[in-house]
């Protein structure tokens, strides 16, 4: 199951202005993004492309697939939105640190071993600074390339969806696309529905909208 862990960083200091000036700024439509309390959308706005670097506990196999995953959404967009910075060893935790990271954990919590990733998205007013994916490798495994493994999860399909939250984009019920909650992993009787590679009409209009 995906879930996504989202902290909101107040910024004290603009609210008080706005408030001393009466400004309240008009809601926007969702387009399926996260909306803060003025009902704005979450995003980095024009703070493109988002940086992501690869955590070099992450193995090297999975590089394509983490790439053709934000390759997805930069072609969805029409120009570059996440850009892969490579492999880092200098930041070997998540934490706020206001470096963006792909983390593959051995260590995860007991009472959410369901949960394949969490995407960390900081932000305060309606801007994202930073954002971390923590991959579950503690109760999942996973495969890249094209041949489904029984059992196992398909990174890029994975990452794909994490991106989106990266991004600032929610969960949504609507069909096929890849901001579903769950991933379901390769099964003998289905290996194909491990893949969710391909962003749907939805993905990409919601995308649009705010980038």
């Amino acid at each position: 199951m995906f879930r996504k862990l989202i902290f909101l960083i107040p910024l004290l200091s603009l609210g008080l202005v706005l408030q001393a000036c009466g400004i309240k700024p008009k809601p926007e439509e969702s387009c399926n993004f996260v909306q803060n309390g003025d009902l704005q959308r979450v995003s980095w706005g024009a703070q493109t492309p988002v940086i992501m670097y690869i955590d070099s506990k992450v193995p090297g196999e999975f590089f394509e697939s983490i790439q053709r995953a934000a390759d997805n959404w930069n072609k969805a967009v029409g120009r570059e939105v996440i850009k892969i910075g490579g492999w880092t060893d200098r930041v070997p935790v998540p934490r706020q640190d206001q470096v963006n990271v792909i983390y593959y954990l051995q260590d995860w919590e007991s009472n959410k071993e369901n949960e394949q990733a969490r995407t960390t998205i900081y932000w305060g007013g309606d801007r994202i600074y930073e954002a971390d994916i923590r991959i579950n490798n503690h109760n999942f495994e996973f495969f890249g390339g094209s041949e489904p493994i029984v059992g196992r999860v398909d990174m890029e399909s994975l990452i794909l969806h994490e991106m989106g939250h990266v991004l600032g984009l929610g969960h949504t019920n609507l069909k096929n696309s890849v901001m579903v909650k769950s991933l379901p992993h390769a099964t003998e009787a289905v290996p194909g529905s491990a893949f969710r590679r391909k962003l749907s009409g939805d993905d990409t209009s919601s995308v649009q909208c705010e980038y």
